[in-house]
């Protein structure tokens, strides 16, 4: 039976999904933390948009609009108010608590005054919870999209509509936005830029959907390969940083390694899904909460170091910790792991709560 282009993924393209989430969100980590790992490979090339590709491949237009909506609400814009203040309270504790610097007041002044500066600030207020910025973005560009595709889905040249969409908002997102950000500093451009970038690539993968599987092979993994090399041996892989509407090496080639990024990431993912691995799996589930806490994560291991009279907390920032050969690999593996067991235990202490709860 031919698949309709809305079907529910496969279990193999679901596994695949987490697979390349899984990926994303360890490059997320290591930029954090060394900035890079690989030779040209980078993290910053291409992986916040892969996120965004990821919510349009998954998006569903035929689901209700009081549905969607509800969905948003609780796991972005409740989402990102919880974690807010747990994470600006654990770094307020460590602030108060043992000197360290996090460079900012997550909770100075009133409510008003605390959305004012975080508007202000890229909602970088909160400095150990750098990626809310993300899920603000995340949250306005699929609410906007959502009623647009649902609209337009049947047109007879929604595609082709589509793909000069993408074109545009592109460009808009990366050269004039992003350019006047960088030239007047208004804070206001810099969102404008995110949100068109951002809908570029939720776009995309909503295009996407019905023949990336098939798409998927090694020749194309290759040219994609290549394209990345080759730009990166000339001079074109300055990161690209979407939070900031930083593109260096300007649209054109930008949006090719972007893209070659993403392909290449998911014919990986693709090859990896005919096994099973459950904690790498876990790992693309959770990509949110160790997007959110692997900054908290590192401050974490720091004081072990303080402890062990390695290390002076004090010198710690949201961007700088400690750094060492032998125990860099703790740095990507523990903030990458720890959201995921207790993001499990949650789930199955709130789930075990609920059976107790529920009439016998």
């Amino acid at each position: 039976m031919e698949r309709h282009i809305h079907d529910k993924p496969t279990q193999r393209e679901s596994r695949a999904i987490n697979y390349a989430k899984a990926m994303g969100i360890v490059m997320v980590v290591i930029g954090h933390y060394q900035g890079a790992l690989f030779d040209f490979y980078r993290p910053y090339t291409f992986h916040m948009p892969l996120f965004f590709f990821i919510g349009g491949l998954l998006l569903d237009p035929r689901a209700g609009a009081r549905k969607f909506y509800a969905g948003i609400a609780r796991k972005h814009v409740l989402y990102a108010v919880s974690t807010y203040l747990v994470i600006g309270s654990m770094a307020v504790l460590f602030r108060n608590g043992l000197g360290a610097d996090i460079q900012g007041d997550p909770f100075g002044g009133s409510i008003l005054e605390i959305l004012r500066a975080n508007y202000r600030t890229n909602f970088e207020r909160n400095t150990y919870f750098l990626v809310l910025w993300f899920i603000v973005c995340y949250a306005v560009t699929s609410s906007a999209l959502f009623p647009l595709i649902k609209a337009t889905r049947e047109w007879k040249f929604a595609s082709g509509a589509y793909v000069l969409a993408i074109l545009a908002l592109g460009y808009l997102g990366m050269e004039t936005f992003a350019d006047r950000f960088q030239t007047g500093r208004d804070i206001g451009d810099n969102y404008l830029s995110q949100c068109c970038v951002a809908s570029a690539f939720y776009l995309a993968g909503y295009v996407a959907r019905p023949f990336l599987w098939k798409g998927l092979n090694l020749y194309g993994f290759i040219a994609a390969f290549f394209v990345m090399y080759v730009s990166s041996r000339t001079g074109f892989d300055h990161a690209v940083v979407m939070a900031w509407s930083k593109y260096p090496d300007g649209f054109l080639m930008s949006f090719a390694r972007i893209c070659c990024g993403i392909y290449s990431t998911f014919y990986l993912s693709w090859v990896l899904s005919s096994e099973k691995m459950d904690l790498f799996e876990a790992t693309g589930r959770e990509s949110k909460a160790i997007m959110s806490y692997h900054l908290i994560g590192y401050l974490c291991l720091d004081l072990g170091f303080d402890a062990l009279g390695l290390y002076d907390i004090r010198d710690a920032t949201p961007l700088d910790h400690f750094h060492s050969p032998v125990f860099s690999p703790l740095y990507i593996v523990l903030p990458t792991l720890i959201p995921v067991a207790c993001a499990i235990y949650c789930r199955k202490a709130r789930a075990g709560i609920s059976r107790r709860l529920a009439p016998s």
